[in-house]
């Protein structure tokens, strides 16, 4: 089991506030069998209003972005959600996360991760929407759960 998952959120990952809520609240269930943290260039506050203690905002703040590398390091999962792996500040997270972490990709666009980066357990998953590459990531998690038992 996965101890620290870190998901790393783009400017609005919902087409509407209350879908975008929706979704952090799926990304926030993963707390039952994780530690989770969110890292989002959203200035609004869903992840909070979804009930996650541990959110970075990305800004001009190099603080925040201190917090957000320290957490990136930490990292067992990196879930890029709805932001292309090549682009910053997803390209610089990543290469950040140590070389056993897992990396899970949901995104409808661009796959490829950067080009120095070699990993062995990188999920993909193309062209569906973000709440169902929240699903099926929490289903590949509770089947990996079951093979670690």
């Amino acid at each position: 089991m996965a101890k620290s998952v870190v998901f790393l959120t783009g400017e609005r990952i919902g087409d509407t506030a209350s879908e975008s809520l929706h979704l952090y609240r799926r990304i926030v269930s993963f707390r039952k069998s994780a530690d989770v943290s969110i890292i989002t260039q959203s200035d609004e506050t869903f992840p909070e209003q979804a009930g996650c203690k541990k959110v970075v905002h990305l800004n001009a703040d190099d603080m925040n972005r201190e917090d957000a590398a320290r957490i990136t390091k930490q990292a067992d999962m990196f879930v890029v959600v709805g932001m292309a792996p090549k682009s910053n500040p997803s390209a610089a997270l990543l290469g950040l996360t140590q070389p056993e972490c897992c990396i899970a990709i949901i995104n409808k666009g661009n796959m490829d991760l950067p080009n120095d980066m070699h990993r062995e357990h990188v999920l993909r998953m193309r062209d569906m929407s973000i709440g169902t590459g929240l699903m099926f990531l929490s289903m590949y998690r509770w089947m990996m759960d079951l093979v670690e038992e």
